[in-house]
């Protein structure tokens, strides 16, 4: 299907899927008012997760991507409650130690070859089985977008009292957004592992966690398709421009996130930021033909 592109355009199409979905995990917590720091962590749960079982088990490529997905979201469970129970900076540090604590036990772990990492995973992570997943992960975004959930994580996201006034159950709402994103970000380490074969402590960084969360505060918490569609154009745009793992994309990334914050405080996805063009071509298009230009210059 992708037999046009040469094998480095087609790393880099997989790249992009793949890091789509771990803005999809911080776009998850983002649209309940959760400032999380802890998707790397995930990530390099479900990527080692997947490592050691396809490295010392027979079971299909599948069977680890579940398991791992299942692993990330389980340990996004289980440390919920108290991570939850913080509110503002002292979240975000909160679930940025959670991560690095991950971090440091799989650097010092026998298990999982300390600071070497691992090599040699087995590859079968293929262009379209990663569409496949962001088409089921987009068909049900858009359906949680849409229903009782997504109005409850709106709510809480803009004013929890007013949210439990309403009979909102706050910390469900958030503790299911937070296990969900954990789960999302484990399956997208998960599937690096098997793209790239070769994983290792260095790779979960706080450098891919700043651009995840650019893309993210540029496309706003109102859709998700406002952070999808900024993470595809500002890849192409990476690319384009050649500034990947450049100063200049640091600088390209901090002056843009500084205008569309001073403009759009809620990001590009924010309705509101679109309601006074849409009135103006409205009064455009409501306009009796006689008051147009052209008409006035007819006449």
């Amino acid at each position: 299907m992708f037999d046009w592109l040469d094998p480095l355009q087609l790393f880099r199409l997989d790249t992009a899927l793949i890091l789509t979905l771990l803005v999809v995990s911080v776009h998850l917590t983002f649209r309940v008012g959760i400032f999380s720091l802890a998707p790397m962590g995930f990530a390099a749960v479900g990527g080692y997760t997947a490592a050691l079982i396809a490295m010392n088990s027979e079971l299909p490529l599948v069977a680890g991507l579940v398991l791992a997905t299942l692993a990330a979201g389980g340990i996004g469970a289980l440390f919920a409650p108290p991570v939850l129970r913080l509110r503002g900076i002292y979240m975000a540090l909160g679930s940025l130690a959670l991560a690095q604590a991950i971090v440091v036990l799989i650097r010092i772990s026998d298990v999982t070859n300390g600071p070497n990492g691992i090599a040699g995973i087995p590859q079968g992570v293929s262009t379209e089985l990663l569409l496949g997943l962001l088409v089921v992960t987009f068909c049900v975004l858009q359906l949680s977008h849409r229903s009782y959930y997504g109005r409850a994580a709106k709510a809480v996201r803009l004013d929890e009292r007013t949210a439990e006034g309403l009979g909102i159950n706050v910390f469900r709402v958030r503790f299911m957004s937070f296990t969900m994103a954990a789960a999302t970000a484990g399956l997208a380490g998960a599937l690096e592992a098997h793209r790239t074969s070769v994983i290792s402590p260095d790779q979960y960084g706080f450098a891919t966690l700043v651009i995840v969360f650019t893309y993210v505060l540029v496309g706003g918490n109102g859709h998700w398709l406002g952070p999808v569609l900024v993470t595809w154009g500002l890849t192409i745009v990476r690319e384009e421009l050649k500034v990947a793992g450049s100063n200049w994309e640091d600088v390209i990334y901090g002056v843009l996130l500084v205008l569309v914050l001073l403009v759009a405080p809620n990001g590009l996805s924010d309705r509101a930021l679109y309601r006074g063009p849409r009135r103006w071509w409205r009064s455009i298009r409501s306009r009796p033909e006689s008051d147009t230009p052209s008409a006035k210059v007819a006449n």
